[in-house]
């Protein structure tokens, strides 16, 4: 992990030496097409290769993703004292109880509203909860539970975030160390940088809103899940149905690489009745597959109406 995840960087010096001739050219043939951004990704669509329905937990409203030895887990919005098993079948997928905990509910909420999930590297699990504004950590056999965090939102709002209701944060990913990233959902939304040993001095925020991904009409821009993997971090663009590779240069958040699925989630045989609505939770990828896990709010599919199951995404990860 680089220590400077987020560290401001500094501009690139163009020429170490003045030359008059090099600069004249420059200016005539290429100055006037240079551009102060990065270049524009190419959006690369995903191919799927199996969309299963998730069973096993009556009301399931799936939020986050995360593997160990090559297992999902995920939590669910209305299921404040689980962490849930994905047993991956040739045609559906099972949720099962994995951890069951008991934690205290803090500052008056009558839940917690679990929304992302990830571990370190001693197999602890942290959990985001957006109703509290906090990260919760469990441990890997469920015996030990505590707040790692006091509430971020104060920490949020300074810097503009968690304006709305039931938009607040909504994933985490772990980053090496102490260190985890967190992302705050939408109008506006945000990217946290969270250093547990050092609150309140490393919490650090980006507001973005801008985007080369434009959700569908009447959808803001949006954050729902995170992935570090080898210093790149990825994230989960729900409402524009894609995956987005990010840097973090000069308080801005830079786009790199846009892996879209939004012909997967929209086919006819998979959409579900409200499309208003992206419904992507979590993220996950190994060396081979992209897992995109999908909440779908108790809606139905549209070719059919008594199916109400959310839905699990494997795609091939494409090479880059």
């Amino acid at each position: 992990m680089q220590e400077n995840f987020m560290r401001i960087s500094k501009p690139q010096v163009l020429f170490d030496v003045p030359v008059l001739q090099i600069v004249i050219l420059s200016l005539l043939f290429g100055l006037s097409c240079a551009k102060s951004e990065p270049e524009t990704p190419t959006i690369t669509k995903l191919k799927l290769i199996k969309a299963l329905p998730l069973e096993g937990l009556e009301n399931a409203e799936p939020s986050g993703l995360t593997m160990v030895d090559d297992v999902l887990y995920t939590i669910s919005d209305d299921h404040d004292d689980t962490i849930f098993k994905i047993t991956i079948l040739e045609d559906k997928a099972i949720l099962e109880p994995h951890i069951r905990f008991k934690i205290a509910i803090p500052d008056g909420e009558k839940t917690l509203d679990l929304e992302g999930i990830t571990r370190d590297d001693e197999g602890n699990f942290y959990l985001v909860s957006e109703s509290t504004f906090r990260i919760l950590k469990v441990s890997a056999d469920g015996k030990e539970v505590s707040w790692a965090t006091p509430s971020l939102q104060l920490f949020g709002r300074a810097e503009g975030l968690f304006q709305r209701v039931n938009a607040n944060l909504e994933g985490i990913t772990f980053i090496g160390g102490n260190k985890f990233v967190l992302c705050a959902e939408r109008q506006p939304r945000g990217i946290l940088e969270i250093d547990l040993q050092r609150i309140p001095e490393q919490v650090r925020i980006i507001v973005n809103n801008e985007s080369i991904i434009k959700p569908p009409r009447g959808r803001a821009p949006d954050y729902s899940g995170l992935y570090f993997e080898d210093d790149a971090l990825y994230v989960l663009e729900r409402g524009a149905h894609a995956i987005c590779q990010i840097d973090l240069i000069e308080g801005k958040v830079v786009e790199r690489t846009v892996w879209s699925y939004a012909d997967i989630e929209n086919r006819e045989d998979l959409v579900y009745s409200d499309k208003k609505y992206g419904h992507g939770e979590g993220l996950y990828m190994d060396d081979e597959n992209i897992y995109v896990i999908l909440d779908n709010g108790g809606d139905h599919r549209e070719i059919d109406p008594n199916d109400r199951r959310p839905l699990l995404l494997i795609m091939e990860r494409p090479k880059i």
